[in-house]
């Protein structure tokens, strides 16, 4: 008898376990989506803002394969994504003058004031998700995210 309670609890941790892991996928990919969609209202698409983002907080401009590693990208597909940037005035190119095969990029005030724009929408979105929580309910779901979190990291890095 006390097996087959043992059985069934550990199935039903499972089940538990593995509908968890089903809502952090789809809440994963639906906030993935909802972003998306909130960039492309601005023109932007998330690889290129994710460029923007690493442009600010470098030191004004920033070498083209700093850009690719900070933002994990091959030096390729930085490459076509600065291209769009640059056509639609959020970036600047220049060489190095000592070493011309060293391109430097930096953001536009236009993409500064962008940005600026997209953050504080998405402030907003954001609080808008969280209203229904109380402030003790947002410290607990911040507790597990992270516990969850740390987890994660820990059987990635095992395998």
């Amino acid at each position: 008898m006390r097996t087959s309670n043992a059985v069934t609890t550990a199935v039903e941790q499972w089940e538990t376990a593995e509908q968890v892991a089903r809502a952090l996928m789809r809440l994963s990919w639906l906030a993935h989506k909802q972003f998306a969609q909130h960039l492309s209202q601005h023109g932007l698409t998330v690889p290129q803002y994710f460029t923007l983002l690493a442009l600010l907080r470098s030191d004004r401009r920033c070498a083209m394969r700093q850009l690719a590693e900070a933002t994990r990208l091959d030096a390729a597909t930085m490459t076509g994504i600065v291209d769009r940037l640059e056509r639609l005035g959020l970036v600047e190119r220049h060489r190095n003058p000592l070493d011309r095969r060293v391109v430097f990029v930096r953001p536009t005030e236009q993409a500064r004031t962008l940005l600026r724009e997209v953050r504080l929408e998405r402030q907003r979105a954001v609080a808008r998700m969280f209203d229904a929580f109380g402030d003790e309910e947002m410290r607990q779901l911040l507790s597990m995210l992270e516990r969850l979190l740390a987890a994660l990291e820990a059987v990635s890095s095992e395998q």
